[in-house]
């Protein structure tokens, strides 16, 4: 794997808003719409000493009626990640 180029507030402020957008977009596809009330996200960037640690924390409202599981939850993240990764592979490594 290559190294993380050097990345600048810009750069940390465009990756957030990309990784909410894999997110939404995951969860979108894993869980039906209309059993999601509510969907909060929480993404937590740490970048020092040229390493990038995304925590994110994701808090889904849903319709009293939904059978949504955590494990759906759970692998609609793990997919974001690995989206994610290819995203910041493709556009901040050298």
């Amino acid at each position: 794997m290559s190294k993380l180029k050097v990345l600048t507030s810009d750069d940390l402020a465009e990756i957030s808003d990309k990784f909410g957008e894999i997110l939404e977009s995951e969860v979108s596809k894993a869980l039906p719409s209309k059993e999601i009330e509510d969907l909060d996200l929480d993404i937590i960037l740490n970048y020092e000493n040229e390493q990038l640690d995304v925590d994110v924390d994701v808090g889904v409202s849903f319709d009293e009626l939904s059978e949504i599981t955590q494990e759906q939850i759970m692998q609609a993240i793990d997919e974001a990640y690995v989206g994610f990764d290819a995203y910041i592979d493709e556009n901040f490594r050298v």
